[in-house]
């Protein structure tokens, strides 16, 4: 399987610096489209005038969000319909910063998943554990009950693993630590997915930099990463992408 490198804009990005950090990355990036997938995720308001580019380049266009209703009364909100019409193939679910900031339930999730679904987006649903978590010995369960609770039966799309503890604080989880944490995950998705014949992709999250992408993405199970900070640099994103490639089979 591909792997995919995913890069998350969050909330940076007026339209000129934008076009100029989409341009500059897919100037570059040809080559390593051969060998992976890649998507940017910027922000809504970017998504319309990236469109032409990213599709024109191989890039796939992702977003952030989407609603867990198809339309409605919910200001402010975008659904997937909205995403779909704008040329969005992937959408990010769940993710920690949404979960903690805005309140998402897994059930919620599980709903904006299945909604993905309906208009032909890949879902990317984010799971991952709290320092206090990791430390008590609780992560395993939590994990468990995200995959469980976030994730329809029928669930194809894929799950990018967000250890908390080490989002933006520039210190990755441990080659053995994402190693064990792989293992432990399709384990649990291999029992709750009803698609034994499809294995999941599981992508890393969590401070991802160019200088640790490689030694990541050669451990197994890992099937690609979801890069925050690092993505708002040509350079950077472009170093990940490019992660290991020179000496891979």
């Amino acid at each position: 399987m591909r792997q995919m490198i995913i890069g998350n804009w969050k909330m940076h990005g007026l339209r000129g610096d934008g076009k100029e950090l989409a341009q500059e990355i897919a100037a570059a990036i040809g080559p390593a489209l051969t060998r992976r997938d890649v998507v940017l995720a910027p922000p809504f308001t970017l998504t319309h005038c990236l469109a032409p580019l990213l599709h024109e380049h191989g890039i796939g266009l992702g977003a952030q969000d989407c609603h867990a209703e198809a339309e409605g009364a919910y200001t402010g909100d975008i659904s997937a319909a909205m995403l779909a019409d704008l040329g969005v193939s992937h959408v990010i679910l769940g993710h920690s910063e949404r979960r903690e900031h805005h309140h998402e339930t897994n059930a919620r999730i599980r709903r904006k998943a299945e909604r993905a679904r309906e208009f032909g987006l890949c879902p990317v649903v984010c799971v991952g554990e709290s320092a206090r978590q990791k430390e008590d010995g609780h992560a395993e369960p939590w994990l468990t009950e995200q995959i469980t609770q976030s994730l329809p039966a029928d669930f194809d799309g894929i799950v990018a693993y967000e250890p908390i503890w080490a989002i933006g604080t520039g210190k990755a989880a441990t080659q053995e630590d994402i190693e064990s944490r792989m293992v432990f995950l399709h384990g649990v998705l291999a029992d709750h997915l009803e698609t034994d014949d499809k294995p999941t992709r599981v992508l890393y999250g969590g401070s991802v930099k160019p200088e640790d992408a490689a030694s990541i993405l050669a451990v197994p199970g890992v099937g690609g990463v979801l890069v925050g900070g690092a993505s708002l640099s040509a350079r950077s994103f472009l170093g990940i992408v490019q992660a290991g490639l020179s000496s891979a089979s």
